[in-house]
């Protein structure tokens, strides 16, 4: 027998304390040892799984929650490029083909300009309109429209255009024409003008519309232009001599040097010099007028270039 004392056995602090022992036993047949105890052979697999449990929350005081089974996790093959990698390659060929479609557009004959349009012409003929504009066959997306319409400002007849884009392939233009507003009698030939004093030809112009005879000799062409401040003078004495004189004019004459004559049909002249001050000029003319008349005062001829200061004979 052996005899093991335990740390705290009789002593000065515990006097009482009994020793502990180790018995050792001896085989028996009523109770062998687990050596010699047979070993079972193992018929049958016995599957066994982990049990994981989930701890309760702190302070819950709530049981835990059943266990799962724990599955070993199956084995997946790794590409080098991942879901983002597809998407951004995706992209960058939509956007390549994108560009690509965009320059082919843009120099393909569907973006050429193949026809023009013209409107509002009734003297000028189309194709001198197209044939000024020149822009066939050129990109209507880069073709210049403004300067277009300055080529076409320089057509005589022309008075306004307005030049826009009709995609895929059309050029519009909308023309205005000048309108014949008078007529200017120069060298024996009688030129149609419009407002600006542009000569137009020779077309006859409405009723009733001003007669601007002219001192000079020589030769208009389509196109030029007479002295406008004669034109300003004719347009505006035609417009107040009626209403301030009480009768009509029978012509408007332009002396080079001197300046506007009129002739009113009651046989008198008036010389007005340059188209500055025409209404206070014809006041002056109607004061006059009617002073002459309360006089008894017979004139023929006055002379306004000097304003308050006119001049009769």
């Amino acid at each position: 027998m052996i005899v093991k004392r335990n740390r705290g056995g009789k002593g000065p602090a515990n006097p009482s304390a009994a020793p502990r022992r180790i018995v050792k036993r001896s085989r028996t047949p009523e109770r062998p040892l687990v050596s010699d105890l047979p070993i079972r052979p193992r018929t049958s697999a016995v599957t066994r799984s982990v049990v994981r449990r989930h701890q309760p929350a702190v302070g819950g005081g709530v049981q835990p929650r059943a266990g799962r089974s724990f599955r070993r996790p199956r084995l997946r093959m790794r590409f080098p490029f991942r879901r983002r990698h597809f998407v951004t390659a995706g992209s960058l060929a939509v956007l390549a083909g994108a560009v690509y479609g965009g320059i082919w557009l843009w120099r393909s004959p569907l973006m050429e300009v193949a026809h023009i349009e013209v409107m509002g012409n009734e003297r000028v003929e189309t194709q001198a309109i197209v044939t000024r504009a020149n822009v066939l066959g050129e990109n209507i997306v880069t073709a210049d429209l403004a300067s277009v319409e300055r080529t076409l400002y320089g057509l005589p007849l022309v008075a306004k255009v307005h030049v826009t884009r009709d995609f895929p392939n059309t050029v519009k233009i909308l023309v205005e024409e000048r309108k014949t507003w008078g007529t200017w009698e120069q060298g024996g030939v009688k030129y149609s003008i419009d407002r600006d004093g542009v000569v137009l030809g020779t077309i006859p112009p409405p009723a009733g519309a001003p007669v601007i005879r002219s001192a000079d000799s020589y030769t208009l062409r389509l196109g030029d232009r007479v002295n406008y401040q004669a034109v300003d003078a004719a347009a505006e004495i035609y417009d107040r001599l009626p209403r301030q004189l009480g009768t009509t004019v029978s012509e408007v004459a332009f002396v080079p040097g001197k300046g506007v004559t009129v002739v009113t049909a009651d046989g008198q002249t008036a010389l007005l010099g340059d188209s500055s001050s025409i209404s206070y000029k014809l006041a002056v003319w109607a004061a006059m007028a009617t002073e002459a008349q309360k006089q008894r005062i017979t004139y023929t001829s006055i002379d306004l270039r000097y304003g308050n200061r006119p001049v009769v004979q």
